[in-house]
């Protein structure tokens, strides 16, 4: 089993106290079928924000908090028990920490601050595993600013973003080096958003670019950069979800032991028979073996070494094993964790999500690391 240090262990503690306080309540609330809104997280982010749990991984010059990737993931584990996390402000887009002058109090600050959200755009509905080779979206200048068309699919995040961050090609001649990253403010002329519900009752957008033209400051990093800052999000994006899939993993292993133990059938507790026992310590044994590998891994990031294969590895690994104790979970509550009365129901739709986005397990598996181990 993994041990964390003590300032792990601080930052864990405090973040079990705020999901505890702030966000059980909105759980139960969804639990009972009420519509959850982003004024709902407010409270406990204001509550995050005043001790300190406000920018993590921004930069300190900026008014943010650097932490170590072992303290990042431990929070996200420890948040992503809860249907309901909490919601932690004042972080943007890694390539935005860069910005100056009226682009950084434009395209950063708000974002910083807390008075503006972000989503981010690059699937294309032409393809979505392979975006140096699949981006199609183009901008053009024309003297006067940038006009942009094309489209991206399964936006995340987008009801609630003010600004909307998307990759376009700038020269069709280029591959990755010819796409470029614009800032498109929510509500510009000629951006057009359609819903696209998804499983879990997760709703994503469609978003259509015809003739939206935006100035010189919405490019992002200079031209023919854009794919380039996309791609360095990628690494902590993966572990991340791999953080999310152990956090959500270790609460369906205490909700099994739990009902195991409070479930009577023929003459005892399911606790006490053999099949339920194997289901148990099999999910127990899968969630460290992940849960050490994970922290393992992050300790290698944050000596600065490269972990662009073990990103893709852990994220693959995570999101697989999530599912078999979910699935586990759920036979053992039976008719009890198939409603939506229940997180495991949620889960059970939502992690099926997982092993898509930020890179199928196919292309974590063929293509990210197989082109490393065989290069």
């Amino acid at each position: 089993m993994y041990q964390f240090n003590e300032q792990t262990t601080a930052f864990v503690d405090l973040v079990r106290r705020l999901v505890d306080e702030f966000q059980k309540p909105v759980e139960a609330r969804k639990l009972r079928g009420e519509k959850i809104t982003r004024a709902d997280h407010r409270p406990g982010q204001e509550a995050a924000r005043k001790v300190g749990l406000w920018g993590l991984g921004c930069p300190v010059e900026l008014g943010g908090v650097e932490i170590s990737m072992v303290d990042a993931l431990a929070i996200t584990e420890e948040n992503f028990k809860c249907l309901t996390p909490l919601r932690f402000g004042g972080r943007a887009l890694p390539n935005l920490y860069g910005l100056k002058g009226e682009q950084k109090a434009r395209y950063l600050d708000p974002f910083i601050e807390g008075r503006k959200s972000l989503c981010f755009a690059q699937t294309e509905p032409g393809g979505g595993a392979d975006p140096a080779r699949a981006v199609s979206t183009h901008a053009k200048h024309d003297g006067k600013g940038w006009v942009i068309n094309g489209s991206k699919i399964w936006i995340s995040s987008f009801e609630d973003a003010d600004v909307v961050f998307v990759v376009a090609r700038t020269d069709k001649q280029k591959g990755a080096s010819g796409i470029s990253m614009f800032a498109v403010d929510k509500g510009t002329p000629g951006l057009v958003a359609r819903e696209v519900p998804m499983l879990g009752g997760f709703t994503t957008h469609q978003l259509t670019f015809e003739d939206c033209r935006v100035d010189d400051l919405a490019l992002i990093g200079g031209e023919g950069t854009g794919f380039k800052g996309a791609q360095a999000a990628l690494v902590a994006a993966r572990f991340d979800v791999a953080a999310r899939c152990t956090g959500i993993a270790l609460r369906c292993y205490d909700m099994m032991v739990d009902y195991a133990k409070q479930r009577h059938v023929f003459e005892g507790p399911l606790s006490e028979k053999q099949g339920i026992q194997s289901m148990i310590v099999d999910s127990w044994i899968e969630i460290q073996q992940t849960r050490l590998m994970l922290f393992t891994c992050a300790e290698k990031a944050d000596r600065g070494q490269d972990t662009r294969v073990e990103a893709g590895m852990m994220k693959m690994l995570a999101t697989e094993m999530v599912d078999r104790v979910i699935d586990r979970a759920i036979q053992i509550h039976g008719a009890a964790g198939c409603t939506y009365e229940s997180p495991l129901a949620h889960w059970y739709d939502h992690q099926r999500l997982a092993r898509i986005y930020e890179g199928p397990t196919e292309v974590h598996k063929y293509r990210v690391m197989a082109r490393a181990l065989l290069a």
